[in-house]
């Protein structure tokens, strides 16, 4: 059973007890219990915990309290209570969008305030919001109980493969980048001999490339990027994690430094032309040494005792080559030794603090690194702004049709208009599959309502059936839209009581054509979700705060404003990269003759690959603004390069792009790293420590990862034809 058959089941055996359990008990408005649970399936996260369900049900009585005082409030002036709605469901549902975590707990406030008014008919208007909060809540219980006890995920197995993957891609990075020079062949040296067996592997060898430094660090990025992901989310989620929490989130930091560390030495050549192999004693030996702590973290998951980190025997460098060396070969020989210390002793240390994880007879013997914690709010994204302003004009435009026409449906039109604009606001898809889901949900249950719902007598039937139309729902498709092929189910207007009546059901299926017609006018009024117009909004959003960001770490003293400038530059580039990454993959690309889905995804990933190496730099900023080394050698020798060129990338128009080619670029940026050569060759290096100088060098390396990565993301932009993004089609 896969996860998704897991999940489909999970949810249609979700819907079918909040259908079922209404009916055997005689409640009223059992429909509102299984929308509740399609709207949480559709829209929040596969994993369930009472923690959530607790946080939905207060969030479901907190909005049907709002909503009841609104009522209470305004019920005789009908205009006065649609403003105030209006703008208390705009708030929560900006707050809902702006919300990192779980988004359900505040769309189901929402959906309360927007569900307590009757139909404009004050009698009767505080039963009517009890009935539907009671329903909204039980539908939420029945959701999470269901998900806590029915297939429930295996966390701490989920975490550790996700562990094991990220140290497997930080070993393949050290490896490749630690690999001691090939010895090569003389040419009077004969060359040995190879059996039919080695010529066909060295021949498949040759075949096969290796991966590059550059490949192995975006493996290594990618799987950072998923451990801590993974990890925030059931962290926030109360799980079985916080029995351990103290040894989770060393771990999941140890494992953060090991991947900066690799980072920060990653790269193709050596600035001196030497390798480790020449000036550190016994390389091979430290070497072997690194390679085994890394594999040796998977088996420390199963140890039942906490392991204490093993004393290690320091790094010993070659002195009497150092003293005749360069100032160049000498400084790069201190920052290797520095760098090979602190993988050895962060592994170490990893290595226990993972052992003590779930161990009965004791806990980690030093301090752990903090680790970070993630903010639950992203308040600077434009398009959560730009939801917002469509769900209020949607609510007062469906408001008005409702008054001047009494639709089908009445004031269910304006409801769910509201709510399925505010879900689907700025997805990538295209608004004709919306039709197409309803569509194909109606064709499937007009003949069920026909010939099969008149036949059903035994409630294990009807149960039978809700069952097999969700679970197919949920398994073929996924996220948000599958919401538009279960409302096919809710057409049936299934209830103890039936009324086979086909004049209500093609009433029932006009709200929701119409429902769907507004969800289509949003998409494209008061702002365009279009694919190609969002591409170049994030392309350019993206660059242009990289750039500020780029900008404003070479300022020596940030004040308080630049400070929270460069904190929310830096928030609103990686959230416009993750925009750009969703649609890039949904684009299609067939309209563009000179666009092709292998050269947008090549960009996108030049882009992620750039934002790392960015991202990077930015943690190791705190340390290399206290390096005295660092801070004489910026006075003097300020780059231009990057920032001009980050700035060509998202100033499309600019006349100075055509002169930023690749060798100029190059020669411009050799001639920056050629002064700071001459800077460090006159400097003294035995009146600073050895951090301060491997610090130097990797700085010069991660501005050099940046620059690389920024011309490669040039290179890729250049191979695509951005102005036809940019033409008017119909």
């Amino acid at each position: 059973m896969s996860d998704k058959f897991k999940f489909a089941f999970r949810v249609a055996t979700s819907l079918t007890l909040a259908y079922m359990i209404p009916m055997a008990l005689g409640w009223t408005q059992p429909s509102t219990a299984a929308t509740t649970v399609m709207l949480i399936a559709s829209t929040g996260s596969r994993r369930e915990s009472m923690a959530k369900g607790t946080l939905r049900v207060l969030g479901t009585i907190a909005g049907g309290i709002i909503g009841l005082l609104l009522v209470g409030f305004f019920a005789q002036d009908r205009l006065l209570y649609m403003l105030a709605v209006s703008l208390v469901v705009v708030i929560v549902f900006y707050i809902r969008s702006a919300y990192l975590n779980d988004p359900t707990l505040f769309m189901l406030t929402g959906v309360m305030l927007l569900m307590m008014y009757n139909g404009g008919d004050a009698e009767g208007a505080f039963l009517y919001g009890i009935d539907r909060t009671f329903m909204t809540v039980f539908g939420v219980v029945v959701y999470t109980l269901v998900g806590v006890f029915l297939f429930p995920p295996k966390v701490e197995q989920n975490l550790r493969q996700l562990g094991d993957n990220l140290a497997s891609a930080q070993k393949a990075l050290f490896e490749a980048m630690s690999f001691p020079p090939q010895q090569e062949i003389k040419a009077d040296q004969p060359k040995p001999e190879l059996s039919e067996d080695d010529t066909t592997s060295s021949e498949t060898e040759t075949d096969q490339e290796q991966p590059t430094l550059a490949d192995l660090s975006k493996s290594l990025f990618a799987a950072q990027q998923a451990f801590e992901a993974r990890y925030q989310t059931l962290n926030s989620e109360c799980s079985e994690v916080s029995a351990y929490k103290k040894e989770w989130d060393g771990t999941i930091a140890l494992y953060g430094q090991i991947t900066e560390l690799l980072l920060f030495a990653a790269k193709d050549h050596s600035r001196s032309g030497g390798h480790p192999i020449e000036y550190l004693r016994d390389f091979d030996k430290l070497r072997t040494e690194v390679i085994q702590l890394f594999e040796r973290l998977p088996d420390a998951w199963e140890k039942q005792a906490a392991h204490s980190p093993q004393p290690l025997d320091p790094v010993e460098y070659d002195g009497e080559r150092l003293k005749q060396a360069s100032h160049l070969y000498r400084g790069e020989a201190v920052s290797s030794g520095y760098l090979f210390n602190q993988l050895r002793e962060r592994l170490a240390k990893l290595e226990s603090c993972i052992s003590s994880i779930d161990s009965l007879t004791g806990t980690v013997e030093f301090e752990l690194p903090p680790l970070k914690a993630k903010p639950n709010f992203n308040w600077w994204d434009a398009e959560n702004a730009k939801s917002s302003i469509k769900v209020f004009v949607t609510y007062w435009i469906a408001g008005a049709f409702w008054i001047q026409f009494n639709p089908p449906g009445g004031y269910n039109f304006v409801i769910f208009s509201t709510l399925f604009v505010s879900i689907l606001s700025f997805l990538p898809f295209h608004p004709v599959m919306l039709l197409i889901l309803f569509t194909l949900g109606f064709v499937f249950s007009v003949p069920a309502y026909v010939f099969l719902l008149p036949q059903l007598t035994l409630g294990a039937e009807l149960a039978l059936f809700i069952f097999a139309y969700t679970f197919v729902g949920f398994y073929v498709l996924k996220g948000p839209v599958t919401i538009f092929f279960l409302i096919g189910l809710f057409t049936l207007g299934i209830d103890n009581n039936m009324v086979y009546h086909f004049g209500i059901t093609l009433t029932i299926v006009t709200l929701f054509y119409m429902t769907v017609l507004s969800v289509v006018i949003s998409y494209y009024l008061p702002f365009s979700s279009r694919p190609e117009h969002l591409l170049l909004v994030f392309r350019e959003r993206f660059f242009r705060h990289a750039t500020g960001v780029i900008r404003l770490l070479q300022v020596d003293q940030l004040s308080l404003v630049q400070k929270l400038q460069l904190v929310w530059r830096i928030t609103t580039m990686v959230v416009a990269l993750k925009k750009m990454q969703v649609w890039g993959a949904k684009f299609n690309t067939n309209p563009y003759p000179s666009l092709t889905a292998e050269q947008l995804k090549r960009y996108i990933e030049q882009c992620d690959l750039f934002h790392h190496h960015l991202m990077t730099f930015i943690k190791a900023r705190k340390k290399m603004d206290e390096n005295p080394l660092l801070v004489e050698a910026k006075k003097g020798n300020k780059d231009t390069v990057i920032p001009a060129l980050s700035q060509a990338l998202w100033k499309v128009e600019s006349e100075t792009i055509d002169e930023l080619n690749a060798d100029h670029l190059k020669q411009d940026y050799q001639d920056l790293e050629a002064r700071l050569d001459e800077y460090f060759s006159h400097i003294e290096l035995d009146k600073y420590s050895n951090s301060d100088i491997a610090g130097f060098y990797i700085f010069l390396n991660l501005k050099k990862n940046i620059f690389e990565s920024l011309l490669s993301c040039k290179q890729v932009s250049d191979d695509v034809v951005w102005e036809e993004l940019s033409m008017k089609r119909f």
